[in-house]
């Protein structure tokens, strides 16, 4: 009896929907304007963080607290700057047993911010390809090797990111995936990470 209710009840509301829907005509025409948002920012990098302190205010302490800050407010080269979140930066402390940047050896952290700093351009939006290529980084050395790339496949889930060390381009190096990618201040390109990059042999 219940489901010969339910049912009846199922019919109803179907035909009062599509009554309700006899009178409308379908679109004929619209007016479209298609557009493409300028990546480009009138900003340096070290003003963008600023405007984003939210997510940005620990790598911004470890800038200072390094002494690499003019390498974000300088206009005269364009560099990959590899940004690193609140996130990353807690992840990169608590590693070191410590529970403040400034606790950190501060060569260390220049080292770490060195190694998030690529020298030259590299954007998704042509320089880089969809197979790794290494990059210099200004951590010299060894441990400044590091290999970038972009996502440019439709069907993959994660089309259009870059990638830091793709797995097995860089020894063991653990790969990083951007949480965003292509802020283009003066001097240079953004991309966004939620963990430290490292390279590992």
């Amino acid at each position: 009896m219940f489901k010969h209710i339910l049912r009846k009840l199922c019919l109803a509301a179907a035909v009062l929907l599509t009554a309700g829907c006899g009178d409308m005509a379908l679109q004929t025409d619209a007016d479209y304007d298609g557009s493409v948002l300028d990546p480009h920012i009138p900003m340096t990098a070290w003003e963008y963080f600023e405007t984003r302190e939210d997510i940005f205010g620990q790598f911004m302490a470890a800038v200072e607290y390094a002494g690499m800050k003019e390498y974000y407010t300088q206009t005269e080269r364009q560099y990959t700057f590899l940004a690193l979140t609140d996130a990353a930066i807690g992840s990169y402390v608590s590693s070191l047993g410590f529970s403040q940047i400034t606790e950190c050896p501060v060569e260390g952290v220049r080292d770490l911010l060195r190694y998030h700093i690529v020298d030259g351009f590299y954007s998704g939006y042509g320089e880089l390809p969809v197979e790794p290529i290494f990059v210099l980084t200004l951590l010299r050395g060894e441990e400044g090797l590091m290999t970038l790339l972009t996502r440019k496949n439709p069907w993959m889930a994660d089309a259009g990111k870059v990638v830091v060390n793709n797995t097995g381009s860089n020894g063991s190096s653990p790969m990083r995936l951007a949480v965003s990618s292509n802020i283009m201040p003066t001097n240079g390109v953004i991309h966004v990470f939620e963990s430290y990059c490292y390279y590992k042999k």
